[in-house]
């Protein structure tokens, strides 16, 4: 067996060190071939090291290192070699591996895209299939809705005040207006409602939000509010801000659960000219921050699909994110999620600014 075969580097090496090793024994080779099947057995054994070190995520710094190192071992062990033969035999092994390197490279960010482009289209389909099925069904629910509403209402007014049936009642209708409240939501996520946008100031708007819902928040939850402006105008129903902040303030209220908690909300303005689209100036930002249970990966990269969520069956619809995430996109938002588990976690929500007040004065 040949010595170009015998010297050949093992296919995988599995650390740093060890392509290290091989690179030095291939620039040997390179430096002593006698013929030519020997350069360019070393030239393809160049090239597989570059694919195994971007397999291995080391930086193109680390690869050129690398080549010095092996560079100097080879000087030491032979310093009587000419500078014009070394520099002749080891260029042609170094260009091919970085140029495998760099080729793999360019292949695992096209992977990557693709993988990132599928996704979302993927997702897409999910969303639009599910609209479609909340859209269908809404209608019938809602008369059925509407008829087991009406009677018990109409029952109410035939009973007597301390009737014993009185209770049972009210919690069919405390019930059924949750389920009318619950298609609601489902067709805010649905469809494209026919809105009104109007100028509106999303601290005074956060701010009555934030009081209804200081009533209903289990005592163990602090909410704390604080705006740096005092008026943030952006472009909006009101209600779609308000359904924003309850969603995101009782989601961080589920993950605190029992425990001592916090959720905080901030109000600041941006001016940030790296964010997208260039063509908005200015932003309003609303960050909804807790210290809960936090997220685990594979839970934040589907907490906004509809219907997904990580509560007991009849706790949660797995609505309220993915309704958030619709109205955002809606208005020309963005939202950001940042969680971690056992530490809370952070949604940051970024709208367009207006850049003055609406005008309000009647015309003659």
């Amino acid at each position: 067996m040949s010595k170009a075969t015998t010297d050949r580097p093992q296919r995988g090496p599995s650390t740093v060190e060890d392509i290290a090793e091989q690179y030095a024994g291939l620039l040997h080779r390179a430096m002593f071939a006698t013929d030519a099947l020997s350069t360019e057995q070393a030239l393809a054994d160049a090239g597989d090291l570059g694919r195994a070190l971007l397999a291995l995520e080391v930086s193109l710094e680390e690869v050129g290192e690398m080549h010095h190192n092996a560079l100097i071992r080879l000087a030491t062990a032979h310093p009587t070699l000419p500078m014009a033969r070394v520099a002749e035999r080891v260029t042609m092994p170094l260009m091919e591996a970085y140029m495998a390197y760099s080729l793999a490279f360019r292949e695992q960010l096209e992977r990557r895209a693709e993988t990132v482009i599928n996704t979302r289209l993927e997702q897409s389909r999910r969303l639009e299939a599910i609209g479609t099925l909340a859209a269908g069904i809404a209608h019938d629910f809602n008369n059925i809705l509407g008829a087991i509403i009406g009677f018990s209402e109409l029952i109410s007014d035939d009973l007597q005040a301390d009737h014993p049936s009185r209770p049972n009642l009210q919690r069919i209708q405390q019930a059924s207006f949750r389920a009318r409240d619950l298609i609601a939501r489902m067709l805010t996520f649905a469809r494209e409602l026919s809105d009104q946008p109007e100028a509106v100031d999303m601290v005074t708007l956060t701010r009555e939000t934030v009081d209804l819902l200081q009533a209903s928040l289990p005592a163990n939850i602090q909410l704390e509010l604080s705006s740096h402006p005092s008026v943030a105008w952006v472009l909006a129903e009101p209600s779609q801000i308000q359904q924003i902040v309850m969603n995101l303030c009782i989601n961080a209220s589920d993950a605190i659960g029992s425990q001592q908690g916090r959720i905080r909300l901030v109000i600041e303005q941006r001016d940030d000219a790296s964010m997208k689209p260039p063509a908005v100036a200015s932003w309003v930002r609303l960050t909804v921050s807790d210290n809960g249970e936090g997220m685990l990966p594979e839970v934040r990269e589907r907490v906004f699909d509809p219907f997904f969520t990580t509560k007991a069956p009849g706790k949660g619809s797995g609505l309220g994110l993915s309704v958030v995430h619709g109205l955002v996109s809606k208005l020309g938002g963005q939202i950001a999620l940042v969680s971690t588990p056992s530490a809370g976690s952070q949604f940051t929500i970024d709208l367009p600014r207006l850049s003055s007040a609406p005008d309000t004065t009647t015309p003659a």
